[in-house]
């Protein structure tokens, strides 16, 4: 009896080893990735915060209330706005949670958005080690996605296209985690996640098509038609719902003035009717270039497409029992591949951002597939190689939308506010060409007189001179 005992009771133990083990890697392992993408991306975001026409622009608007918040995104480059507001009532939660903390200075903004943003980090590192099971492949990707230097050096300003990436990122690790066959809900959740990317940048859509596809393509293939309906129902509504605002909008704007998209629209309508030829090889071209320069970027790597293309292939072979895997890594790639080659304007880099992820996770499945039995081990390698390049990157993304000499702006404002004289200017030599040194002192509460009696020029060592201009 006494042997059977022990024998019935022996495996209890390993269990509820086991158990606390993979409870301790999902607490831990998030966390640490959270908090070391936090102290990384705000590592001196105080002396040199990137402080242009942008970030001027977001801030402003911040000021103003909640009530009055445009209900439009950000305006776009090539025209137009994103296509709901909710980029600027980000900004705006932002100035009154954490800009009270620093004197308004809009560099809260940026470390609000590098808070959240690195929470969706944790939580698709999380799904990558749930969907993979290996702490080793699941780490490597992350790191090789949070550290590529521009995306690094973006995550770090007040600029939309990194929350349109985070947000896409949120919706593919709860994908991975199956919120979307727990419950409608989570479909709502997920479908909610993807579309407000498009609230921060337009670009995003070849990503939030992708989730979409994700959403249906289960009940699809297993023909439940009447889920696959239910699943299309809840996202028509989601973004129904989220798009109202921007219906409110359209429907009170001044006649003629252009709505956001055009420029996606009449280039669509260029290359269908036959004005401009449809530019698939431009479109490749532009993905490898935008790969190349986001995610190999301080070294130059012009094979690196092929990688990519040779792992896609085996997502597509070896994990073709998996759509929604297929729909999150190597389908957002074919889409911006279809997608741009009826774009007519330029491949700017930035426009990928959302995409690298997929990137990324494309490489990550299909070596692991083509490796099979030694998949651990093309983990093991390529976080041994993600770290070894972890320094070099991170040093690039220090010379990438950075500017130095923020702090001597700041401390310089407040000399000037504490002076208490009227100022008829402020300079500041050392800043590069578009910055505006008397912004911040306008936040701080000074005021710009053009009768003001003195010019204050803030200097490279952060003190103050002043010129006396009260007889000119």
């Amino acid at each position: 009896m006494g042997t059977m005992g022990n024998m019935g009771l022996s495996p209890r133990p390993k269990i509820a080893l086991t158990l606390t083990r993979e409870r301790i890697i999902g607490i831990v392992l998030p966390v640490a990735a959270y908090a070391g993408l936090v102290l990384l991306r705000t590592h001196d975001i105080t002396r040199t915060f990137w402080l242009f026409s942008d970030q001027i622009l977001y801030w402003d608007t911040a000021q103003l209330p909640f009530t009055q918040q445009p209900l439009v995104g950000p305006e776009q480059h090539v025209g137009g706005y994103a296509l709901g507001p909710t980029y600027n009532w980000f900004v705006w939660l932002s100035r009154v949670t954490l800009g009270p903390f620093v004197d308004n200075l809009p560099h809260a903004g940026a470390v609000f958005q590098v808070l959240v943003h690195s929470a969706f980090d944790g939580v698709l590192l999380y799904a990558l080690w749930r969907k993979t099971r290996s702490i080793w492949q699941a780490t490597a990707a992350m790191v090789l996605v949070t550290t590529a230097p521009y995306d690094l050096a973006l995550s770090a300003t007040l600029w939309n296209p990194s929350l349109a990436a985070a947000a896409i990122k949120g919706a593919m690790a709860a994908v991975l985690l199956g919120w979307p066959e727990r419950s409608l809900v989570g479909v709502g959740v997920v479908a909610g996640l993807a579309w407000v990317s498009m609230h921060f940048h337009v670009p995003a859509v070849f990503c939030v098509a992708s989730v979409f596809v994700a959403l249906v393509i289960t009940p699809v293939i297993k023909r439940d038609y009447r889920l696959t309906g239910l699943r299309v129902s809840v996202i028509a509504m989601v973004v129904g719902v989220m798009q109202l605002p921007y219906l409110v909008h359209r429907m009170s704007a001044v006649p003629g003035t252009e709505p956001g998209g055009v420029a996606v629209t009449g280039s669509l309508g260029a290359t269908l009717s036959g004005e401009a030829s449809l530019r698939i090889v431009e479109s490749v071209v532009g993905l490898g270039h935008a790969i190349d320069r986001i995610l190999v970027d301080p070294w130059e790597v012009g094979w690196v497409g092929w990688i990519v293309a040779v792992c896609a292939v085996a997502v597509v072979v070896r994990r073709r029992d998996d759509m929604p895997l297929q729909a999150l890594t190597v389908l957002p790639l074919f889409f911006s591949v279809v997608g741009y080659a009826f774009w007519v304007g330029s491949f700017d880099e930035y426009y990928y951002l959302s995409q690298m992820t997929p990137v990324v996770l494309t490489v990550l499945f299909g070596a692991t597939a083509l490796a099979g039995r030694r998949a651990t081990y093309v983990g093991v390698a390529a976080l041994i190689l993600a770290l070894a390049v972890l320094p070099g990157r991170v040093r690039q993304a220090r010379t990438i939308h950075r500017m130095p000499g923020y702090d001597l702006l700041v401390d310089g404002s407040r000399e000037v506010l504490r002076r208490g004289v009227t100022v008829r200017t402020i300079t500041a030599d050392f800043l590069p060409t578009g910055a505006d040194p008397e912004y911040l002192f306008g936040l701080l509460g000074g005021d710009i007189d053009p009768e003001g009696a003195w010019v204050a020029r803030i200097q490279s060592d952060g003190l103050v001179s002043w010129e006396s201009v009260a007889s000119r």
